[in-house]
């Protein structure tokens, strides 16, 4: 990719005798002022793109989003609603937000005025966007920081993202992930639980805790979720968990899943606002139970090839990417509602596999991410089932379908995963030595977790 071209080549020095020849390389006569000028063109990228985002929240928070009509601004004023009201959450009034989530919402919106709330919630959402890119930084290296920034691009020129609560989930997986990863694992293995009650889909990634044998994390994991449960139910009742699942016992598809389009396209008259969310028709009542199978089926198949890969020699981006990204989008494909901004749950895992080289998994996440962006632009043409408006839907649920496809085939070794060094069957994995027999193929290192200068 182009990040990868910092530097230059190597100059080509002929060698006529025995004797050693000095490096005459700038990177060895000067390593420090290489080093700086390799870091130049990556700041100015950063600068750049953190740049494109403070503007693109600017420009939304300055369009008029605090209007009752405006559907941008529709879920602050969902937020408004939950945080001024009496009584206690979940059992009194009804929340779909697990307890995580529901804390930001009576931090940012307990207020009458709904342009504080936008202002407020605007801020906290670029900070959690802009410390993603930071803990993959941190974590994974610079490109998988720069890969994440770039990802993310498509989402600016209608930036719907930073008035919604999805970057919170997404901020808080990233950091435990990362944290495991950095070989912090109580704390990650604490924050990956913590995730779970901001939005539910990190559950996905957890599996990696086992896979990597990381006894500490998974024991910090389980007794904090345990903890954070038993507490909910303590605090609210059954009633919290169930409105959490059922989105408040909504029974209609939404217009945006895989099914709920092609309904919505064959009658859109059905279309109608059910517990936040433009839905269409009832589902039967063996449909819920059927897709939750199905999701948890891809899931357990992703992660047993996962396993498999590892012990055949796979890096150990198979548990930190491709599996979590495997898991994360059989949870999407297969749920009753697929929300433009739940593209955000996919992003640093793409950013990760992005910057190690797996670039059909990065075609694919930006398509889905601008896809979103352009249907949700559309969303009044989208309501009335225009075509113009929901074939875009149509094109990036085929995109997440195909998204699923790839990262199974990778983790099945079906396909080769030049992130994760899973050979192509296809390839030769082996060479001939010259004196007869082969060489065995080397299992690849991740040097993500340690070197965090550009690669």
């Amino acid at each position: 990719m182009w990040w990868d071209s910092y530097g230059g080549s190597m100059p080509a020095v002929r060698v006529d005798s025995v004797a050693s020849v000095p490096d005459v390389t700038p990177t060895a006569a000067d390593p420090v002022a290489a080093r700086r000028r390799l870091k130049v063109p990556l700041v100015i990228a950063v600068a750049g793109l953190v740049s494109l985002r403070v503007i693109a929240l600017a420009g939304v928070l300055a369009s008029g989003q605090e209007r009752d009509d405006s559907v941008i601004g529709g879920d602050a004023r969902r937020y408004a609603q939950i945080a001024l009201a009496d009584g206690t959450p979940y059992s009194d009034f009804a929340v779909e937000y697990p307890p995580v989530a529901f804390g930001l919402v009576r931090a940012i919106a307990a207020s009458d005025n709904q342009m504080a709330t936008l202002i407020r919630l605007g801020i906290t959402q670029l900070l959690a966007d802009l410390g993603i890119a930071a803990l993959l930084g941190w974590a994974w290296g610079r490109r998988a920081l720069l890969a994440y920034l770039i990802l993310g691009v498509p989402f600016l020129p209608f930036p719907y993202i930073y008035l919604r609560m999805d970057l919170l989930s997404v901020l808080l997986a990233t950091a435990g992930v990362a944290l495991v990863a950095r070989g912090r694992d109580r704390a990650g293995g604490a924050v990956l639980a913590l995730s779970v009650f901001a939005k539910l889909w990190p559950v996905a990634a957890a599996p990696l805790l086992l896979l990597e044998r990381r006894w500490k994390a998974l024991a910090w994991w389980a007794l904090t979720g345990a903890a954070g449960l038993a507490s909910w139910m303590m605090w609210a009742g059954p009633r919290g968990p169930i409105d959490v699942f059922s989105f408040r016992g909504a029974r209609g598809w939404q217009v945006e899943s895989l099914p709920g389009v092609f309904l919505h396209m064959i009658d859109s008259g059905r279309a109608h606002v059910e517990q936040g969310a433009w839905r269409t028709g009832i589902m039967p009542e063996w449909s819920r139970p059927v897709l939750s199978a199905l999701s948890v089926a891809f899931l357990v198949l992703g992660w047993f090839w996962a396993y498999r890969r590892r012990a055949q020699g796979a890096n150990e981006l198979v548990s930190f990417a491709l599996a979590p990204l495997a898991g994360v989008l059989s949870l999407l494909i297969f749920a009753p509602i697929i929300s433009p901004q739940y593209m955000l749950w996919l992003l640093p895992f793409a950013a990760i596999l992005t910057a190690n080289g797996d670039r059909l998994l990065a075609v694919l996440t930006f398509c889905s991410a601008s896809l979103s962006t352009v249907e949700f632009a559309l969303i009044h043409g989208q309501i009335n089932g225009e075509l113009y408006a929901t074939v875009p839907i149509v094109i990036r649920n085929v995109v997440l379908v195909v998204m699923l496809v790839v990262t199974l085939l990778e983790l099945g070794g079906l396909i080769g995963s030049p992130a994760c060094a899973i050979p192509s069957p296809f390839a030769s994995t082996s060479h001939p030595r010259p004196g007869g027999g082969q060489v065995a193929p080397q299992r690849a290192v991740n040097p993500g977790a340690t070197e965090l200068s550009p690669r």
